[in-house]
């Protein structure tokens, strides 16, 4: 494999706050690297540089010329009065677009939409309209719509439902032609997708590691790679325990020595110092508390039928909330998680078309926590320190006063980040913000809505153990699946497969993945069968017959490119020529995957054509 990417001695600063330096690596072609870290570390900023969006403030970033790549960013970019249809295009050279809608992208387009089930009608659109989980599987769309050769992908899982996911998984595993880098804190998505890891961190010696094999590989590799971080501060105390005494000894004995001993003590002692600060536990302390003594109901939901724009999304759910629910929802954007949350939150409140009838009745006058996905209780522009003590400098926890600066301090915020504006700190650093300010609260009922967002590992490990303790009930919503299954005892799963938007239980994500697979492998089974026995009268539609009166030409112009760069193969002048020859056979490697895609196409075309 050649080498499309290399990265030497980089280092990238904010303002007086240092993200990363020294990080030299390369990238093969191919690769499938997952780059993940603490929260702030520098991930997103690191994939910025190699997207050419920031620039390092030392070191070398250098692509191979021959290499297109596209770049998937964390929120996305787009202009207010943009459509859908116009974003999605937006990443082609601009004579694919001139000729977008004659060409074979089109047809590209309809797949990749039908994929990720968006709707045709949603191409006029205003891109703002979209749900968080609709910009996604633009922003997808659109990177996968420019064909390109490498993948920078930032948070690519968030707001997607767990049946985009998994298509996504499916899409990458398959596709040995695209390498990418993904930077995600979805631990079953990195297992599924990647054979490599590096981290970034700051409490490495070197300032990150790599490890061969998916997520499971990384965690015992870095267990190793921390142990004998540690094992070397043990080490060296020893040492600077025997220099420490030598330097006691006074200064007779220090005359006797050469001075070179007496800097090579003090070195010393400045390098366990240093190992000290790195190996020091920064562990995240979250912690969540009921308000007094919990009733055993708290929300009881009775003949529940919920309708948007006259689209059902909820029949005839009945439902108890009680102490101990651990209840995880589970579907597809737009099936009805959302709303039934706002609905269990406040049902006098409703908007965008919606209609309810049934009953939600909570007991007790009980407290809810809710957890909000989109952050929009956060000011952006108030300092990090305002937005969780507008006044003073005490918080209330658990009806104790607690300085705001030690109480950032238990969620790992350093004092350089306490005066920060909101907007200035990254996004699992919002999250773990926003929860710092949840965790206040004292409530019964704790609703999440992926909470799981952008959060590192450490800070979902955190979380994980907070809500294990909590004496309360909890409804989650998260793209996590790996934390969804750890958390929930309960899922509620939206089927948008019949009328009457069916709502499904399952003891645990693990039993609906087993329940979906056996349901996809029946209904391809099904569809053979009736492919067999059900009378040929399909036709092609209007789009279809323009894609095949237009596929029996593009095949043929792509196979007349082939020869004719495999006639130069046998020009001494390109033989000769290693940039070249490489140019022109990756070039026919890459015609005969379009050929051979464009053939499938058109038999799928063919078949349908003489039924």
């Amino acid at each position: 494999m050649s080498i499309v990417f290399t990265a030497h001695k980089i280092k990238k600063s904010i303002g007086p706050r240092l993200l990363f330096q020294n990080i030299t690596f390369g990238i093969e072609s191919g690769s499938r690297i997952g780059l993940v870290g603490p929260n702030g570390a520098g991930k997103s900023t690191l994939l910025r540089c190699m997207a050419g969006l920031d620039q390092a403030d030392g070191g070398d970033l250098v692509w191979s010329k021959e290499v297109k790549r596209a770049y998937i960013t964390q929120s996305p970019v787009y202009k207010d009065d943009q459509t859908l249809k116009s974003f999605l295009i937006s990443g082609l050279s601009p004579s694919e677009i001139k000729e977008f809608d004659s060409s074979e992208l089109i047809y590209d387009l309809w797949e990749l939409i039908s994929k990720l089930n968006l709707q045709e009608t949603d191409l006029e659109k205003k891109f703002g309209e979209l749900s968080g989980g609709g910009q996604k599987k633009a922003q997808i769309i659109r990177a996968l719509l420019s064909k390109p050769d490498f993948l920078l992908m930032d948070e690519p899982t968030n707001h997607l439902d767990v049946d985009s996911i998994m298509w996504v998984e499916d899409y990458l595993r398959n596709r040995n032609d695209i390498g990418y880098l993904i930077v995600t804190h979805d631990r079953l998505f990195l297992e599924n997708t990647v054979d490599e890891i590096l981290e970034i961190n700051p409490t490495f010696k070197d300032g990150y590691i790599r490890s061969r094999g998916g997520y499971a590989e990384y965690i015992e590799q870095r267990g190793d790679y921390v142990r004998a971080q540690n094992v070397q501060q043990q080490r060296r105390q020893n040492d600077m325990r025997t220099e420490l005494a030598w330097l006691r000894r006074g200064a007779i004995a220090r005359l006797k020595k050469q001075q070179a001993r007496q800097n090579s003590a003090h070195e010393l002692i400045a390098e366990v110092e240093n190992l000290q600060s790195l190996n020091r536990s920064r562990k995240i302390d979250i912690e969540m508390k009921t308000t007094g003594k919990s009733p055993k109901k708290l929300v009881e939901i009775n003949k529940l039928n919920v309708s948007r724009n006259s689209k059902k999304l909820i029949t005839n759910l009945d439902f108890l909330i009680h102490k101990n629910t651990r209840l995880g929802l589970l579907g597809a954007n737009g099936s009805g998680k959302s709303t039934l949350i706002q609905l269990i939150l406040d049902s006098t409140k409703l908007n965008g078309g919606l209609e309810f009838t049934g009953e939600i009745k909570k007991y007790d006058d009980i407290k809810v926590n809710y957890f909000e996905q989109n952050r929009k209780s956060l000011n952006p522009n108030a300092s990090v320190l305002k937005n969780i003590c507008p006044e003073g400098d005490y918080v209330h926890v658990h009806g104790k006063p607690v300085h705001v600066r030690g109480y950032l301090d238990r969620f790992g915020f350093r004092q350089d980040q306490y005066d920060l504006k909101v907007k200035e700190i990254s996004g699992g650093e919002q999250n773990r913000l926003l929860l710092a300010i949840l965790m206040t609260q004292e409530c019964q009922l704790l609703i999440l809505d992926e909470p799981t967002n952008d959060l590192d590992f450490q800070t979902l490990d955190s979380l994980k153990e907070t809500l294990d303790q909590f004496d309360g009930a909890i409804i989650l919503v998260s793209h996590d699946r790996a934390f969804l299954d750890e958390v929930c005892n309960e899922v509620l799963y939206f089927s948008q497969d019949k009328n009457d938007n069916e709502l499904i239980r399952f003891v645990s994500f693990l039993q609906w993945q087993d329940w979906i697979s056996e349901k996809k492998k029946s209904e391809v089974a099904a569809a053979k069968s009736a492919a067999k026995t059900i009378k040929k009268t399909a036709r092609l539609s209007y789009k279809e017959e323009r894609e095949f009166g237009l596929i029996e030409e593009a095949i043929a112009l792509k196979e007349t490119e082939v020869e004719e760069l495999k006639a130069k193969l046998s020009d001494n002048a390109v033989t000769s020529d290693a940039k070249k020859l490489l140019e022109i056979t990756t070039h026919i490697g890459g015609l005969e995957v379009e050929i051979g895609k464009s053939y499938e196409r058109w038999q799928v075309l063919e078949d349908k054509k003489n039924s």
